[in-house]
């Protein structure tokens, strides 16, 4: 079969692209061609189409730029006739079977679809955050979860400055979706949609999408390259893995382990409060908080490895974690917020332990309990990792996919 892979970046820029390649190589070791479709980046990955990318954008700051090239990004952002016109040229000349959509959203649009649908190509899109349902993405502001937005109604994304904490920036993404909206681009037109968690499935149902056209596929974690270390357990700190930003919990993770001085916690990752995140742990005399910075994969594997546990307390909807996966094939429990599809993976007192997002109190209770508890956390571990070679296998994920494909692909 011949895929188009779609995606805004073709290197590894965040977990999702981090999926978009692992995905690719899984379907490639089938025997499927591989045909990329991406936006022009010096740091891509080699591809033999990428002549035939689109030229770049930045809309990092677009409230910060001259208002001509402003014009020029949003009138990109809702319809790239650019995009439109290399998809068709791409279709043509690799004839696919199926077109798989990832974050297409802003630097690509929805423009691509019309060459697709008007030639047969059979798409999917798999849904990696909110943005169908939220104009910032993640249903988060700095009031924490926010739901005020409805179909053809953001004027409290607006209102709130929710992208960026510019009111421009949020105009111009409340203009794109409620012109999606009212042109139906996305859910009107895209054959399947692949959720990778029933929350995100949810979501999609409340849209009026017909559950048929929807396809619940939980990401799949290699569970040859993410083992178990060989100290049963028994690691001597806590692992908090992922972005330094507030809905990610960082923190009152900081909190809650400076309450907790026998504990001690490493933190692996990078991100925009990092500074604030340092200061407040120096702040509460927390000595027993490590800042590691960013790790590279083979550096978190042996993180996970050694640890005792993982603690994830975000404070919004996550999706379908990868540090969840890949901390249950390294064969450790997660301490978790109860939100979005985390109770999916983290079940409580089976794989791990639940607290409210922003309870405080709630997320140390959990952490002291399991951290004096090792046969709990042996056996919590013991099962996580069953999990992940049953339930979350790279083997059942791609069947999954294929099924998939095979119902929109072209006959």
């Amino acid at each position: 079969m011949k895929i188009m892979q779609v995606n805004k970046y073709w290197r590894v820029h965040g977990t999702s692209e981090r999926y978009v390649f692992e995905l690719s190589h899984m379907l490639a070791d089938r025997g499927h061609e591989i045909i990329p479709f991406a936006m022009k980046d010096e740091d891509n990955e080699p591809s033999r189409y990428s002549t035939l990318f689109v030229s770049p954008v930045d809309i990092t700051d677009p409230y910060r730029i001259p208002v001509w090239r402003w014009a020029g990004i949003a009138s990109r952002i809702l319809y790239s006739k650019e995009a439109r016109n290399r998809t068709a040229v791409l279709a043509d000349l690799t004839h696919p079977d199926v077109a798989h959509l990832h974050n297409i959203y802003h630097h690509l649009s929805p423009s691509i679809l019309t060459p697709l649908k008007s030639r047969g190509i059979g798409t999917v899109m798999t849904v990696h955050d909110y943005k169908l349902f939220c104009p910032a993405l993640t249903h988060y502001n700095e009031q924490g979860v926010c739901e005020k937005c409805r179909p053809y109604h953001y004027g409290a994304c607006v209102a709130g400055r929710c992208v960026k904490g510019s009111r421009a920036a949020s105009a111009l993404c409340a203009a794109e979706m409620l012109m999606h909206d009212l042109f139906n681009a996305y859910l009107g037109r895209i054959d399947m949609f692949i959720a990778p968690s029933e929350f995100v499935a949810s979501r999609l149902y409340a849209r009026g999408l017909d559950p048929d056209r929807v396809a619940v596929i939980p990401h799949a974690v290699d569970t040859e390259r993410w083992t178990p270390g060989e100290d049963d357990g028994d690691g001597d700190y806590v692992l908090f893995l992922g972005r330094l930003t507030v809905e990610k919990g960082i923190l009152n993770v900081i909190r809650a382990f400076a309450a907790l001085p026998h504990i001690p916690l490493r933190i692996a990752g990078s991100g925009g409060i990092e500074g604030q995140a340092r200061t407040l742990a120096r702040e509460l005399g927390a000595d027993n908080i490590s800042f590691l910075g960013f790790r590279q994969e083979a550096q978190v594997r042996e993180l996970l490895r050694g640890c005792r546990f993982l603690v994830l307390p975000s404070e919004s909807y996550e999706n379908a974690p990868m540090s969840v996966l890949e901390a249950f094939a390294s064969g450790k429990p997660a301490v978790a917020s109860r939100t979005g599809g985390i109770p999916e993976m983290v079940r409580e007192g089976e794989t791990g332990l639940l607290s409210s997002p922003g309870d405080v109190a709630e997320l140390r209770q959990a952490i002291d309990r399991l951290w004096n508890d090792r046969r709990a956390t042996r056996e919590m571990g013991a099962r996580a990792r069953e999990l992940a070679v049953t339930d979350y296998a790279p083997a059942t994920h791609i069947d999954k996919i294929l099924s998939t494909y095979n119902r929109v692909k072209r006959s």
